[in-house]
């Protein structure tokens, strides 16, 4: 993934030399709903079922964008520079695990409606995972280091606001593959334990071409 983004991102940069491109600039806040589900397992005579939780909060990021030419596309790279703490136990913060330097690359598409200024942007999003902190007597053997998958998402650009700056509403939708781990607990067999989740964004940005 690290590579998609640099290659994207390079590409990006070698457009923004042409007379006919710009580069776009700017950073975003708003509100992610993820929600997550952990498959059921069986670990010895213990079942555990299918449990699905979602959690919202703020996030910001910032983003550059490089206009391909006359396509009406263009190419950039946003990162949250932000990490959290997540697990689908809310009681028990010791099960949870870091995320950090979630980056996404993707194309986006600008139209100009008459009206509005509207585009839709499509991408792969990626994240760091932490060491998963086990709960007492629990020992991970191995475990997925990294959270994926794509993204799609559609927003509206306002006029001019002033100094150059213009404003984006947006929302995206980020559909993550599945991750897993692989435990021992109170000397049973290792059980491999896996989770999906979907991540779900409104954000309000601003941003401005040079």
């Amino acid at each position: 993934m690290k590579k998609l983004i640099v290659l994207l991102f390079g590409t990006a940069l070698l457009f923004s030399t042409s007379a006919y491109s710009d580069v776009t600039v700017g950073f975003k806040v708003g509100n992610g709903d993820l929600e997550g589900t952990n498959a059921a397992y069986t670990a010895g005579s213990t079942n555990q079922a299918e449990l699905t939780k979602s959690k919202d909060s703020m996030f910001g990021a910032i983003f550059a964008e490089a206009t391909l030419g006359d396509t009406g596309l263009s190419a950039g790279v946003e990162y949250v520079p932000l990490d959290a703490d997540i697990t689908l136990d809310g009681s028990n913060s010791s099960t949870s695990a870091n995320v950090e330097d979630y980056t996404t690359a993707y194309l986006l598409y600008m139209h100009d409606t008459g009206d509005a200024m509207v585009y839709a942007k499509l991408g792969y999003s990626q994240a760091d995972i932490g060491t998963i902190n086990a709960s007492e007597n629990t020992t991970i053997n191995s475990q997925d280091t990294t959270l994926e998958g794509p993204m799609v998402g559609i927003g509206v650009q306002t006029d001019e606001l002033g100094n150059g700056m213009v404003g984006r509403f947006e929302v995206t939708f980020t559909e993550f593959d599945d991750i897993s781990a692989t435990t021992t607990s109170n000397g049973s067999a290792s059980v491999k334990k896996s989770a999906d989740g979907e991540l779900f964004t409104v954000t309000f940005g601003l941003s401005k071409t040079f």
